[in-house]
């Protein structure tokens, strides 16, 4: 064997005249010079015995501030690395397909022919669609046709739409932008193609705005959308009146308005007046399509418009006109009798000559004989919920509360002397029979106790109109004596938005 080194190893901090105990200058441990057995398999030699150790390495593990301490730990290290996933994007099949069959058309075996576009597909993936099941396994001619030329008889389809329609059987997900989203239903219906159909229909729920929801309920009916069609009109009843629009007005149809004003649902501010000055802003626009301005302006604009025909109306009103009879049906779904209470809307309803004199005449007459019941036959107000008659019948009101805080307002109109004062309070709304402090002493029903049905709705919505939080009392009697508060069972806890009707 070759020589040996006479240093001793020793613990750190120890003398070089202190030894282990039992140990003498023979019995010292030695290692072995480089090349020997002892370096290439990392033999430890401790102090204190002669028997040699196997370690992993030629540094010593029998102490516990050795150096090796270090290198276990980046051995820890080392195999905490080899034990952690790599995460690592990998493309992936839908997007291969994608890409090499569709896009590029490998291995194709049939050539679908469109509005001067062809396409080269796969009929494996074409028979994902119900239109080509159908033609690929019944006895139609196509069925053996390895070209195939398609007859688009919707207008609203495109060569764009087609692309994302054919595209959608190679891959797992579509975007779809709202500006195309109807074309891409009408390609999707005629294909039959159920998920692109359903997908374009969350598209449309998402999206309803003021420049977009006339176009989706027109195209959620054609292509059968009930859930879109729903939302639509929900939207509408909620916006026609709390967010007034030229546009919207414009693109407004006869027999969506009419839906509209007779619906119990209608967000009416702030009174029914309101409703009938919308109605016919709405209807010189439709008569007038070509008018660009303001909303500012719009009424001006009308009034003046309606004002400069009056002579052409031969003694008649406007809406027995042949211009003004197509618009007669939504005109029916105003409750006049809350319109000719008020002095002031009743002049003006007389000076527009627009309604019927016909109609007005039932309407005056009607409210007069409620008036007697009320002052001459003790008539105390409802009794029990007739949820059809108000539906129908209630006086439409509402108010408009830009910001959190303490209000209080009446609305306009004689009501048979019952003069409901409604106060907002934190967050509570509260109702009371005034009969103090009135103009003149035949201005208020002196009636000890009056009764009054009501349905109470609030709701806040975010900037495009959508419906962000709503409540609602439902249908109630809240009995009042003179002077006294009432308070719905309905409390509109935190209030974070703007807007408050």
């Amino acid at each position: 064997m070759g020589s040996l080194s006479s240093r001793v190893l020793r613990p750190p901090g120890r003398s070089r005249a202190q030894q282990e105990p039992g140990s003498g200058a023979g019995g010292s441990a030695r290692r072995p010079e480089t090349g020997g057995d002892a370096a290439g398999h990392g033999f430890c030699y401790c102090p204190g015995s002669r028997k040699r150790k196997r370690s992993s390495g030629a540094l010593c593990y029998c102490h516990p501030e050795s150096e090796t301490d270090e290198d276990e730990e980046e051995g820890n290290e080392q195999q905490r690395l080899l034990n952690t996933p790599r995460r690592k994007k990998l493309k992936s099949t839908s997007k291969y397909i994608y890409q090499t069959l569709f896009l590029n058309g490998e291995n194709s075996d049939i050539k679908i022919c469109a509005l001067g576009e062809e396409w080269s597909l796969h009929k494996i993936y074409l028979c994902q669609s119900g239109y080509f099941s159908s033609m690929f396994s019944g006895s139609w001619k196509e069925s053996s046709m390895n070209i195939i030329e398609l007859e688009i008889p919707d207008q609203n389809i495109d060569v764009e739409a087609l692309q994302v329609a054919f595209g959608s059987l190679y891959r797992d997900d579509v975007l779809i932008k709202p500006s195309r989203v109807i074309a891409i239903l009408a390609a999707a219906c005629m294909l039959q193609l159920d998920g692109l159909i359903q997908q374009c229909g969350e598209t449309m729920k998402e999206t309803i705005n003021v420049k977009t929801v006339c176009g989706y309920y027109t195209s959620a009916g054609t292509y059968g959308l009930d859930s879109v069609k729903k939302k639509c009109l929900e939207w509408l009843l909620n916006n026609l009146m709390t967010h007034q629009n030229v546009e919207l007005f414009k693109e407004l149809s006869i027999n969506v308005m009419k839906l509209l004003i007779g619906s119990s649902n209608l967000f009416v501010m702030q009174v029914e007046m309101d409703v009938y000055t919308a109605l016919k802003k709405w209807m010189f626009l439709q008569l007038v399509p070509s008018w660009n301005g303001s909303l500012k302006q719009l009424l001006t604009e009308t009034d003046v418009w309606f004002s400069k025909r009056k002579k052409d109306f031969e003694g008649m009103t406007f809406l027995e006109t042949e211009q003004g009879k197509p618009f007669v049906s939504v005109f029916r779904h105003l409750r006049l009798q809350y319109i000719i209470s008020d002095l002031a809307s009743a002049r003006i309803i007389e000076q527009d000559c627009l309604i019927p004199s016909g109609w007005l005449s039932s309407v005056y007459k009607q409210q007069w004989l409620a008036m007697l019941r009320a002052e001459q036959d003790n008539e105390v107000g409802p009794q029990e919920i007739n949820k059809e008659e108000l539906e129908g019948n209630s006086m439409r009101c509402g108010r408009k509360l830009a910001k959190d805080g303490e209000y209080c307002w009446r609305w306009t109109g004689f009501n048979f002397g019952f003069d409901l004062l409604v106060t907002y309070t934190n967050r509570y709304i509260i109702f009371k029979r005034n009969t103090l402090n009135q103009p003149c002493s035949g201005s208020v029903s002196l009636q000890p106790r009056r009764s009054i049905a009501f349905r109470l709705r609030l709701a806040s919505f975010d900037s495009s109109g959508k419906l962000i939080c709503s409540r609602t009392t439902g249908y109630q009697i809240l009995t009042l004596e003179k002077d006294q508060a009432g308070l719905p069972t309905c409390r509109y806890a935190h209030v974070q938005h703007e807007e408050l009707y």
